[in-house]
């Protein structure tokens, strides 16, 4: 038995982050082929992180990426 928030197929290919300016937000996003998935926010105000459009998980709108940083 394995115990474990990873899934346990699929881990096999490499995951590439890139960090992103989201609708004027600094983020950490997931590359994938449907696009970018949200992983993390960056930002010391509380609110942010209660934002239904800065859900973690939710694929990014390419409108509203900004910039891509490296």
């Amino acid at each position: 038995m394995m115990y474990s928030i990873a899934p346990v197929y699929g881990m096999e290919l490499p995951v590439e982050y890139v960090q992103v300016e989201y609708a004027g937000f600094e983020v950490l996003a997931c590359k994938t082929d449907a696009g970018y998935i949200l992983e993390r926010v960056y930002s010391t105000n509380p609110q942010d992180f209660l934002r239904p459009d800065l859900q973690p998980g939710k694929l990014l709108e390419n409108a509203l990426i900004k910039q891509l940083t490296q």
